[in-house]
């Protein structure tokens, strides 16, 4: 006899994979300071920095099994996030270093797969700054 919910029914076997939806944020205060510093070129240096972290990501979440190389991929992502205020994607960077550090593997796979999230454009509802206002600052 099979389990029953509330023992009338049996229960299904299969179980629901959850895939919260995250926005990638990014600090506002961080991208216009930025905008200001670099001027013109802000715009062009935003595209090539988000351009790197998609490759990272890429590469984080394919070769995720070689450590020596992840640490590098993910100090790297975390580098470029910060260096444009993207913080989302910052901290899971960093989330995973810190898995990688305690050689917690349940909390790593959690980890990789927030990354490949991320880095899916069909199932992120987009980029967000984190106020609701955008920046003064036109490059």
């Amino acid at each position: 006899v099979g389990a029953t919910d509330q023992g009338t029914r049996p229960m299904t076997t299969t179980i629901a994979t959850l895939r919260p939806t995250e926005a990638v944020t990014f600090d506002q205060g961080k991208l216009a300071a930025l905008c200001d510093r670099m001027g013109p070129r802000a715009e062009s240096f935003i595209a090539g920095v988000l351009a790197d972290v998609e490759t990272l990501i890429d590469a984080i979440t394919r070769d995720h099994a070689k450590t020596a190389d992840l640490s590098h991929h993910c100090f790297e992502l975390a580098h470029y996030a910060d260096s444009i205020g993207m913080t989302t994607v910052s901290r899971a960077a960093k989330a995973v270093l810190d898995c990688l550090a305690r050689d917690d593997a349940r909390t790593f796979a959690a980890c990789i797969n927030r990354l490949q999230r991320l880095n899916q454009p069909q199932g992120n509802p987009g980029w967000a700054l984190e106020s609701a206002t955008c920046p003064t600052t036109v490059a």
